[in-house]
């Protein structure tokens, strides 16, 4: 009787111990094949005549459809004909100088902070292409808006969340949490760290300190929080999502595409 039981409990564990290796290799297998999200600001340059140009890209992808802007010479136009697949991904951007219209087309392997791949252009002459390394960066207009927070503790889990605005030349924060509603001291954005800090005041029962350290990447943050509750400390990490403030000239529509300003040379390295 006592093997019998043995036995069924060895199965048991068995069980136990093979679906959780099943449940680890569908997660790595659904890791591989979920697309690499390139949501986000994205810049890169070229050395036109012995100057530099800056370019950049803000992408968008909500699971289905990738969407973006191309910004070149002080000119936004919309991405057109995007494609993501995996970490594969290609669009092109319509383009106007000096009257002649053409057409920019991108293809490139998307990681989380980088794009390498090529720039095709035909000015007339023939196609030609161009290396393309792009760099993921945080702009101030990437982290405004509300975030929601979600941290996991030993008491449950909890869900604040931070809404910064800008004002001026500085950010600005209202946080709420289970402690109340209360300003984000120190926030601030720099080399693609977002960080703030909450802390009691006087009519809190007790002394704490929560100072937030995180990386924005497109609308999502992960990061990790150092705490000082009464003179209990730690560290916890958090994860959060992004609303975007509404964009206020939203129903002026697209841009609309403009003569280059750029000399001939400068804008045939687009």
């Amino acid at each position: 009787m006592c093997q019998r039981r043995l036995f069924a409990w060895a199965v048991l564990v068995l069980q136990v111990v093979l679906v959780g290796f099943a449940q680890a290799d569908e997660a790595a297998d659904a890791a591989k094949a979920a697309p690499v999200d390139p949501t986000g600001s994205w810049k890169w340059e070229y050395n036109l005549n012995d100057n530099p140009a800056q370019f950049s890209l803000k992408l968008n992808w909500d699971g289905k459809q990738l969407t973006g802007k191309y910004t070149a010479f002080d000119n936004t136009t919309d991405i057109e004909e995007a494609k993501l697949e995996k970490d594969q991904l290609s669009f092109i951007a319509q383009r106007e100088f000096d009257g002649n219209k053409f057409t920019v087309h991108f293809n490139g392997k998307a990681q989380p902070d980088q794009i390498d791949g090529t720039v095709g252009v035909d000015f007339g002459e023939g196609p030609r292409e161009f290396d393309w390394h792009a760099k993921r960066v945080v702009d101030v207009e990437d982290v405004l808006g509300t975030w929601k927070l979600r941290l996991e503790t030993p008491q449950g889990v909890i869900e604040p969340q931070i809404t910064i605005t800008k004002d001026g030349d500085k950010l600005h924060g209202d946080y709420v949490s289970p402690f109340g509603e209360r300003d984000a001291k120190d926030l601030t954005l720099k080399d693609g760290e977002l960080s703030w800090k909450i802390e009691s005041d006087d009519d809190d029962e007790f002394d704490f300190q929560v100072v937030y350290h995180g990386k924005p990447r497109g609308d999502k943050i992960a990061g990790n929080n150092e705490y000082d509750f009464g003179g209990e400390t730690g560290t916890m990490d958090f994860t959060g999502e992004r609303t975007p403030p509404e964009e206020k000239d939203a129903a002026a529509g697209p841009a609309k595409v403009t003569n280059e300003t750029a000399p001939p040379a400068a804008a045939k390295s687009e």
